[in-house]
């Protein structure tokens, strides 16, 4: 899925397949702040990484960052997320004029027996 955040970390695009990963609908979660959607991934735990991505005193080879979470997708499985935040700005000497958030569930470990 992927969700575009304007530098208040306000929603501005929210695609189908995060619609499909968490159960909420771009019309339901356009202009609201992602720490405060109630959806199955920790999102309390992006707004260090999500600000940082936009901070000006932050150079440009750390604005990026991946992080793997536990979460539960809209149908209540246990999964792991990896979350991606790429820095978005016209040009890559821009300050950043927001933020884009990949989420991509993970595949499930498995132990080897296979």
């Amino acid at each position: 899925g992927v969700a575009v955040l304007d530098p208040d970390l306000n929603l501005l695009v929210w695609n189908a397949r995060a619609e499909d990963l968490w159960g909420l609908r771009s019309d339901e979660v356009l202009g609201h702040p992602l720490a405060g959607l109630d959806i199955g991934l920790p999102v309390a735990q992006l707004v260090e990484p999500l600000r940082a991505c936009l901070a000006p005193d932050t150079p440009d080879a750390e604005r990026g960052s991946e992080l793997r979470l536990d979460a539960v997708n809209r149908r209540g499985r246990r999964i792991t997320c990896r979350v991606t935040i790429v820095p978005l700005a016209q040009r890559p000497t821009d300050a950043p004029s927001g933020v884009i958030v990949l989420m991509e569930e993970q595949p499930a470990a498995t132990n080897g027996d296979g």
